[in-house]
């Protein structure tokens, strides 16, 4: 072996052990694993198939939603954080825009839901499974049902991640005006009230049912302000957290520990007798410290392994990517594909074959949009520099 070939071996060993300088602008693993994190909220939202087995709730403490959202956050912070310091008005008219199509579609899907809920419920007797999915108030009490809607006090089971990031969004102008400046002014404000609303039950109520919202939005803002401020510093060509050997090898220990927690099933969960539920609790609604530290730990060490950058720029896995990119109409199509096949799962027994079929096939239709609306995105933009 020449000494040309040792050098070029001994730099390939040194990049797989420590992370690349980050860049700025967009990282491609944002779009993979925002397309991986809703393939498996799509199976988590179908409960009882095949395939819910192997999603990322049976290997720790948190899930694709708190995924999804920490993602959403990196998402604003890389979009918005440059013209909120150039243009503060433009910005917030764009972020609002943004909140109101969140919200439109939301109102779109629910409707929609509704109407397949409620033909279930006529027509194939799935009365326990409009019980489960709080679909009942629209029989009940219709026109307050349709009031708490609007007003995102009333939310569907499974329903509930698109009232939450609507919300964050639109609290984003508040929560750049602190990040830019100070990040840690942000997190200290935010971590304060997680805290406070953790430790007191503080949420926002639902109507016309009782209770209040299933992700408390007080407690979800500390995960999204979180991926802001990773998102702003990825845009400056910063890291939010650099590489520490022993912070790498803490966070791959407590990943390690949950996965054997989980996958022993050691102790149950919710079940620990009087104890403070934010620190040692598991309820995903509060977004207690156990699920906030396990995907943080997972989304570090994702971020310091240059394999999960290759991985994810592999043309190979470019479907996933597609999926991320357009996050936004995967999701709605996907949860009118979940509740239909939660509708038909409620009449009919499913067959393996069937099973996976109708995952693979609602994952399909997923794509099938995601590529229509990139190949539209693209001819717009092509349009545009003809022109």
């Amino acid at each position: 072996m020449g000494a040309s070939e040792t050098a070029i071996n001994q730099r390939d060993k040194l990049t797989m052990q420590h992370p690349a300088a980050p860049t700025a602008g967009r990282d491609p693993r944002l779009d993979f694993f925002r397309g991986l994190a809703l393939v498996m909220i799509f199976i988590n939202h179908v409960p009882g198939n095949m395939m819910e087995g192997v999603t990322s709730k049976n290997f720790g403490f948190s899930d694709a939603a708190e995924a999804f959202v920490l993602m959403s956050g990196m998402s604003a912070g890389l979009a918005y954080s440059n013209i909120y310091v150039r243009d503060r008005i433009r910005a917030i008219a764009r972020i609002l825009r943004r909140a109101s199509r969140l919200y439109s579609v939301h109102l779109l899907t629910t409707v929609l839901a509704v109407i397949v809920l409620m033909a279930g419920h006529n027509l194939l007797g799935t009365t326990a499974l409009s019980q489960r999915v709080n679909m009942v108030s629209y029989l009940d009490a219709p026109w307050s049902t349709a009031l708490g809607v609007l007003a995102t006090t009333h939310q569907l089971g499974y329903f509930n991640i698109l009232p939450l990031y609507m919300l964050l969004l639109a609290a984003t102008p508040v929560f750049l005006a602190l990040a830019l400046r100070s990040r840690a002014l942000l997190l200290t404000v935010s971590v304060t009230i997680w805290a406070i609303a953790g430790w007191n039950n503080i949420n926002l109520p639902n109507y016309p049912t009782d209770g209040s919202w299933f992700l408390n939005p007080f407690s979800w803002q500390l995960i999204y302000c979180i991926g802001l401020c990773a998102g702003i510093s990825m845009k400056k060509g910063e890291s939010l957290v650099g590489y520490s050997p022993v912070l790498m090898a803490t966070a791959i220990a407590y990943l390690g520990f949950a996965m054997f927690v989980i996958q022993g099933q050691h102790y149950e969960l919710t079940a620990w007798g009087d104890h403070p539920a934010l620190l040692i609790g598991f309820e995903k609604g509060i977004l207690p410290l156990p699920r906030l530290i396990h995907i943080l730990a997972l989304s570090y060490v994702i971020s310091q392994i240059n394999v999960c950058r290759v991985v994810a720029g592999s043309a190979k896995l470019a479907a996933v990517s597609l999926l991320g990119k357009q996050g936004l109409a995967v999701f709605a199509w996907g949860s009118l594909v979940c509740i239909s096949l939660q509708v038909l799962r409620e009449a009919y027994q499913f067959s393996p074959a069937v099973d996976i079929s109708t995952l693979i096939f609602g994952l399909a239709i997923q794509y099938v949009v995601a590529q229509r609306l990139q190949s539209d995105k693209v001819t717009l933009r092509n349009s545009a520099v003809s022109t």
